[in-house]
């Protein structure tokens, strides 16, 4: 009696497709959070300006250790930002509700990009 074995891995080449393409999504999100991250930031500043320096020293920035973790950071240049955070109970804190505002959206565009290399693996 003669038998025949016909063996197709269809699952391995399509995992080494998804999760590149995943970190690639990953990546773009939180490159295009740190912009938005810092228009938010700067409009929604709530003190008065005196010169300028506070406002325009706020920042983001988008760190990385590719396929472990991704992280939006929010910070302000200038010495004195950390009393506009926790001076008078936090009134003219920024930093809190900007992550409050970004974090919701970025997530929203990381699920976006796990749906696309979802659907590019053929919906596997």
């Amino acid at each position: 009696m003669s038998r025949t074995f016909w063996d197709f891995d269809n699952l391995t080449p399509h995992l080494k497709q998804f999760l590149p393409a995943v970190e690639a999504g990953v990546d773009l999100a939180f490159d295009a959070a740190v912009p938005r991250a810092e228009t938010y930031l700067r409009e929604n500043a709530g003190w008065t300006d005196r010169t300028g320096n506070a406002r325009n020293g706020l920042r983001a920035i988008h760190v990385k250790e590719p396929y472990v973790q991704h992280e939006l950071i929010l910070f302000h240049s200038m010495p004195y930002g950390i009393w506009l955070e926790i001076r008078w109970s936090g009134k003219y804190a920024i930093i809190v509700p900007t992550l409050q505002v970004m974090g919701p959206e970025v997530m929203q565009m990381v699920t976006a990009s796990v749906a696309r290399a979802i659907k590019l693996m053929g919906g596997v």
